[in-house]
């Protein structure tokens, strides 16, 4: 027994040599067992390095690419394509970051122009299709393929009176069950769904006033 405890201590005299106590400062490098990416592969200014084709350790920037720290000045067509972060009715659904807006904003350019309206309804069933469909079917009557599988609890779009900032509020953030889609869907493809449910309720109206 008491060879086990000496070979015991010498364990712990090893480790403790080798390692030091938490806290103590080493002038080279310490052993990390999980490393866990504090140390990563850096390359010195304006030093040569193989791994590129030129031999520069120095690259120019990706084409297309914002500097850590700075901002571009979006145009309207830019700032649709993107995710946003901003609070105005286009980002939010919000007036006032308060009430839910209704109609549509002002940056989507609909109004008197046909060509762009059916582009954007258009691109509205696209994304209600592949996003939205599965679970409140293709009419918007919340009997989508999930509900085949026992869950019988999705809301039908047909028979809400929501407005449509109050759609886009929903669709951005998620409400219940429904998860948030604002991170994988542009301002444009947001607004183009809720143009759809608009649509779809109305179709709806009209297929039940026959």
């Amino acid at each position: 027994m008491r060879y086990f405890f000496l070979s015991y201590l010498l364990v712990i005299v090893f480790v403790i040599s080798v390692f030091g106590f938490r806290g103590d400062k080493f002038k080279q490098t310490p052993i990390r067992v999980f490393p866990d990416m504090d140390d990563q592969d850096r390359i010195n200014p304006q030093s040569a390095n193989d791994f590129f084709r030129n031999d520069m350790g120095s690259q120019k920037p990706v084409d297309h690419t914002v500097p850590f720290g700075h901002t571009l000045s979006p145009d309207a067509k830019s700032e649709l394509s993107g995710y946003g972060n901003k609070t105005t009715y286009l980002h939010t659904g919000l007036i006032d970051g308060v009430n839910y807006g209704t109609g549509f904003p002002e940056e989507l350019e609909l109004k008197n122009d046909l060509e762009n309206q059916t582009a954007f309804l258009t691109r509205g069933k696209e994304v209600f299709g592949y996003k939205c469909a599965i679970c409140h079917g293709e009419s918007g009557d919340g009997k989508g393929i999930v509900s085949e599988y026992g869950f019988n609890t999705v809301a039908s779009l047909t028979t809400s009176t929501l407005g449509e900032g109050n759609i886009y509020y929903v669709l951005n953030k998620g409400r219940g069950l429904m998860g948030q889609m604002g991170s994988d869907m542009t301002l444009y493809d947001r607004w183009a769904t809720v143009a759809y449910v608009k649509a779809l309720q109305e179709a709806s109206k009209t297929e039940a006033a026959k």
